[in-house]
């Protein structure tokens, strides 16, 4: 009969796992109640930092202005611009701080329209007014850029009424030298007005005694009365420009900044939190523990063979 040699093996049962944690129960238990209390004394310790947001929507009222407030800089577009003015001197000059990203952050949800800005501060007070100020910095930026938009929009309408009244100019110029040409009396034929009449031209003219010296003298009844409300809107647009406030005013009623969740003092800090961050550093403390102990236990064996 062949004898049989009993099996070796290396698997560990629940029977293994369970003894060597009843071994060394008390080294876990107190690695991850020290590291507890290490860490609950360091959350008492450190400086607490309170944290405000404010969530602002931003839109443009259906506003024309005579096409003052036509093809300004989209909404979404300038609020990423003051995203993007977070690590910048101009920011920081306006407020107050060195570096705005230790004590702010923005971030512009283009999917919902809304603008997040978030404040820190050593003290519930001081989050609560520095989140006003980010508030207050951040309307002033959209306001100032779309001002400057606006003004942009006059200075065209300017130009552009300037050209249309030289070459209204220039017209009334040609036509006063034709009428100085152009007999004023002659004899009516009424071929020729209803022919005129006909053409689609003026009766009034068609029917004058000289109907060519009638029509030169209603077109520059036309381009005299043109040229005088062009220049009352050049001067309009002029006394405009030099009006800032009423610029600012216009769109501050176009802009609609609406605040969702207005800055406000928080009751607690956000970092650190002691009861939060003691509960996560007593599991980890458990668990480096159990690691801890099978690797003790792994170790042992070969340690006391060395040994003898």
């Amino acid at each position: 009969m062949r004898q049989q040699v009993p099996e070796t093996s290396d698997d560990i049962s629940l029977r293994d796992i369970y003894l060597v944690l009843k071994r060394r129960v008390w080294q876990i238990l107190g690695l991850g109640v020290a590291l507890a209390l290490v860490t609950l004394l360091w959350s008492l310790l450190w400086p607490k930092t309170y944290t405000s947001q404010v969530v602002v929507s931003l839109s443009l009222a259906n506003q024309s202005s005579q096409g003052l407030l036509n093809n300004l800089p989209s909404l979404p577009g300038l609020a990423q611009g003051f995203v993007d003015l977070q690590n910048t001197r101009l920011l920081a000059e306006q407020l107050e701080v060195s570096d705005p990203t230790r004590f702010y952050s923005a971030r512009f949800d283009d999917r919902r329209g809304l603008l997040f800005l978030t404040a820190q501060g050593r003290t519930s007070a001081e989050a609560g007014a520095r989140a006003e100020r980010i508030l207050s910095v951040a309307r002033k930026y959209l306001e100032d850029s779309l001002v400057e938009g606006a003004r942009a929009n006059i200075r065209a309408a300017q130009t552009q009424a300037q050209l249309d009244l030289r070459a209204a100019q220039d017209g009334l110029k040609g036509i006063q030298t034709q009428l100085r040409l152009a007999p004023d009396r002659a004899a009516s034929n009424a071929t020729v007005a209803a022919g005129l009449e006909a053409r689609g031209n003026d009766p009034q003219a068609a029917r004058a005694a000289n109907p060519a010296y009638t029509s030169l003298s209603l077109d520059e009844s036309r381009l005299r009365s043109q040229i005088a409300q062009l220049e009352a809107r050049i001067g309009t647009l002029t006394d405009f420009l030099q009006q800032p406030q009423a610029i600012g005013q216009l769109v501050s009623q176009a802009l609609l900044v609406q605040v969702l969740v207005p800055p406000a003092e928080p009751l607690r800090p956000s970092f650190p939190r002691p009861l939060l961050f003691t509960v996560i550093a007593g599991v980890l403390g458990l668990l480096v523990g159990i690691l801890w102990a099978f690797i003790a236990e792994a170790i042992r064996p070969r340690e006391a063979e060395k040994a003898g």
